[in-house]
């Protein structure tokens, strides 16, 4: 799943940078936290 991040993630990434992940770690962990949402094209476009 790629995903934007929305603070920094040691060991992934910075701020506003759109990495790939496994699902699971993205939807159980960095989505819910705030730490990420989904790098969707609209996603991409707002931030």
């Amino acid at each position: 799943m790629q995903i934007i991040l929305l603070d920094k993630v040691v060991n992934l990434g910075n701020l506003g940078e759109v990495v790939r992940v496994k699902d699971g770690y993205a939807r159980n962990f960095l989505i819910p936290s705030g730490r990420a949402r989904r790098a969707t094209e609209s996603a991409i476009k707002e931030f």
